[in-house]
């Protein structure tokens, strides 16, 4: 199923569906920085009368540190593959280790294993498109999961770019 993202920004943005409802929203709200050093991104899903909204997972970013990571209540430890690699593996709520990696600006999420099983990818947006955020079947059993590594290791991504490019 694909997802596509209203805004081409992680922190900030709604997913919305094939049919042009929004499924997800992804909000950060910096209005504490300046007194805790932190910032918070809430992913929640969308109920389908647009009324109601449930909180999927959080992302903690303080100053100079990885995000810390909350889904459906569990803290998930997001860490380099390799020391120099840029990909990120994390264990889901399901058990099973996964692996982020990245290609020009699209992010893959797989199954740390043998198989490598696509669970979701994503393609930046271009001129003409907007950002897409695919989730393979097995990738909509832990949606959870998905969403909230997809919006800390493309946030960290893009927050190193932009140190880069500074």
């Amino acid at each position: 199923m694909n997802f596509s993202l209203a805004t081409d920004n992680p922190f900030n943005t709604t997913l919305i569906s094939p049919e042009g409802r929004v499924v997800y929203r992804i909000e950060t709200l910096t209005t504490s920085y300046a007194f805790t050093g932190t910032l918070t991104t809430t992913v929640s899903k969308v109920a389908p009368s647009g009324q109601n909204e449930s909180e999927l997972g959080r992302i903690v970013w303080q100053s100079g540190k990885p995000g810390t990571v909350v889904a459906h209540g569990h803290e998930l430890h997001i860490a380099k593959s390799k020391l120099w690699g840029s990909s990120r593996t994390f264990t889901a709520l399901n058990g099973q280790s996964y692996k982020w990696s990245f290609d020009n600006g699209s992010s893959l999420m797989a199954s740390n294993d043998s198989k490598q099983a696509p669970a979701a990818t994503y393609t930046p947006s271009t001129r003409s498109n907007p950002g897409l955020l695919h989730f393979t079947p097995h990738g909509l059993t832990i949606t959870g999961d998905v969403l909230v590594t997809f919006v800390c290791v493309e946030g960290e991504r893009r927050n190193s770019q932009r140190k880069k490019t500074m």
